[in-house]
């Protein structure tokens, strides 16, 4: 009999199940075979049930990859009550990385935590699902290679394909360097967590990252004046897409993120010491990239003079929440997907083929353009949001007043006429 998995026996029924192929590793013996100690059919039936519910959630836990090895042998001991011991485990990879996500997931956000997971899904992948301690220099070395070899998007663009086809695919434009050492990274955290855990004696994984030939400064260009001409000439001024006109703007001239703008409340523009500014924090749904990221930036007199306070005073009428109502929110990026996809096309359109030049470049335009105006770092670095490598500033100074970050945004000179906002 086949249903709730029964088969009988001299006149005796029995709940009988194969282990899925997966989890075999984990159990001593390939089937669960347990007496129902009846010869009634519909009893059977009922005990079969709740035996089946029991088993199919014993394997779903087992699939997190969350569980400790007590917690594994303990689930397997109560399918098998005549077995007096099972058999430990070894420390799967696997295992690892849900310990791992589970100590460290209260510090993410929503957005680290897939991209965590994503690249421990190719570390196994790419690895094995090997036994940690068995995890050797060669091993990560080998792991190493097939990143420099494998493609961006992997999971995305060749999704059912298997680590070996996607390395036999001609034509295929490996990872950037960049790419590679996040993930070389990752595993380096993991095993770091294993050693910490006295799992194992050494990260192996450690010093194995590929020397950048770059400078971080010129992973992206900054636009040049005549790219920010062409954007101020096509920013559409339509009354349903206030966005598009004002977030381009706003990073210009003070050299918030993407993420930073998209998620503006009304109560973020504010008067600070008779200094229109915006508070960038990370209150309601709203996130900051770092600790230093939450500050006040002031508003330049060019937003101030084509009409952006208006446009708040505006939305205040209307009873609006935040200042963009047509961004939705998503738990991994916040607000800015929309957005981002339009300048995306619109700066391919309007602005540039370079593909150094993306929405991020008019932070890097804003602070070249201040530090070749020679105002101090410390101050650039609080307008941007970035930690102070000063430590006597950072550790015993006050933050900097409005008016100190405004006559220094003064000395912005893009040399672009700013249409007013009419809507």
């Amino acid at each position: 009999m086949s249903r709730h998995h029964l088969s009988c026996s001299s006149g005796y029924f029995y709940y009988r199940i194969k282990i899925p192929v997966d989890l075999k590793h984990l159990f001593p013996s390939p089937i669960i075979k347990k007496s129902l100690k009846t010869t009634d059919i519909k009893a059977a039936r009922c005990m079969a049930v709740g035996m089946e519910y029991k088993v199919q959630q014993t394997f779903t836990m087992l699939r997190t990859g969350m569980l400790t090895d007590d917690l594994i042998r303990g689930l397997i001991a109560e399918l098998y009550p005549r077995l007096k011991s099972v058999e430990p485990v070894g420390e799967l990879l696997s295992s690892l990385i849900g310990d791992y996500v589970k100590a460290n997931e209260d510090k993410w956000t929503h957005k680290t935590k897939i991209e965590v997971m994503s690249c421990h899904r190719l570390i196994v992948d790419v690895m094995g699902d090997v036994d940690v301690k068995g995890i050797s220099r060669q091993m990560v070395i080998d792991f190493k290679d097939t990143m420099i070899r494998l493609p961006s998007n992997l999971y995305k663009i060749h999704a059912g394909k298997t680590i070996q086809e996607v390395l036999m695919l001609a034509g295929i434009a490996p990872m950037s360097t960049t790419s590679v050492n996040k993930h070389i990274l990752r595993l380096s955290a993991l095993l770091g967590y294993a050693v910490k855990e006295s799992i194992i004696p050494a990260n192996l994984a450690q010093g194995m990252m590929i020397p950048e030939k770059r400078r971080s400064d010129e992973e992206r260009k900054a636009y040049s004046l005549e790219d920010l001409q062409s954007i101020v000439a096509n920013l559409p001024r339509t009354q349903d897409r206030p966005d598009r006109f004002w977030v381009p703007l706003i990073s210009m001239f003070t050299g918030m993120r993407l993420d930073e703008i998209c998620q503006l409340y009304l109560e973020d523009v504010q008067l600070v010491d008779d200094v229109w500014c915006i508070s960038i924090n990370d209150e309601k749904d709203k996130k900051v990239k770092t600790i230093t990221g939450k500050r006040i930036v002031p508003v330049h007199p060019v937003l101030l003079s084509c009409g952006f306070i208006k446009y708040i005073d505006s939305l205040r009428k209307a009873g609006v929440p935040r200042l963009w109502m047509d961004l939705r929110w998503r738990p991994s990026d916040g607000y800015s997907n929309a957005l981002g996809k339009w300048f995306q096309v619109f700066n391919r359109r309007h602005v540039t083929d370079d593909p150094k030049k993306v929405f991020h470049s008019m932070r890097h335009t804003l602070a070249d353009t201040l530090k070749q105006a020679g105002v101090q770092e410390v101050v650039i670095a609080e307008i941007m949001g970035h930690a102070n490598d000063s430590m006597s500033m950072s550790r015993y100074g006050k933050r900097y007043q409005p008016k100190v970050l405004l006559d220094a945004l003064m000395n912005l000179d893009y040399g672009v006429t700013v249409p007013k906002w009419n809507m």
